[in-house]
């Protein structure tokens, strides 16, 4: 049995408080519609998944025995790693402007699978790409929707 962990708890605690948020504000939507579900819909059901799911966490981690006192040094390997998906996701939606949703998402991809995982760089190219044409092929031509575009049309 894992030991207790006071951040875990504190996730769950916190993303229920969000999904709480989340199930509230979809109240200003309608739930149901004339063709079926409503815009209110999906983000009800999301909130309360959220809110059970993390609860979850949260009991499961209760239910651990007591942590062990680490005498090991402290690692900022994990938080380092953390911070910088965090840093690059943050890039991306701030040049979403500039790049429009799609060389965002590829610059994004490109970033997480090269840099962050390892991978060789043609491989996160192959899978930037690759992520880059699907979003493009469901939502835009699937669907008929539109991503956000650069300046330059793309």
């Amino acid at each position: 049995m894992e030991p207790r962990s006071a951040k875990e708890l504190l996730s769950g605690v916190l993303l229920a408080v969000f999904g709480l948020y989340v199930t509230i504000a979809s109240a200003r939507f309608s739930y149901l519609s004339e063709d079926g579900p409503g815009p209110g819909f999906l983000p009800f059901w999301l909130g309360i998944a959220l809110c059970a799911l993390a609860l979850s966490l949260a009991a499961v981690n209760l239910w651990r025995r007591a942590p062990r006192p680490l005498h090991a040094p402290c690692s900022w390997l994990g938080e380092r790693r953390a911070l910088s998906g965090w840093l690059a996701l943050m890039g991306a939606i701030i040049l979403f402007p500039l790049l429009g949703f799609s060389l965002s998402l590829v610059l994004l991809t490109l970033f997480l699978v090269a840099i962050m995982e390892g991978r060789s760089f043609w491989s996160a190219v192959v899978i930037a790409l690759g992520i880059g044409i699907g979003f493009q092929l469901i939502f835009v031509v699937a669907l008929g929707l539109s991503l956000p575009k650069s300046p330059l049309g793309f």
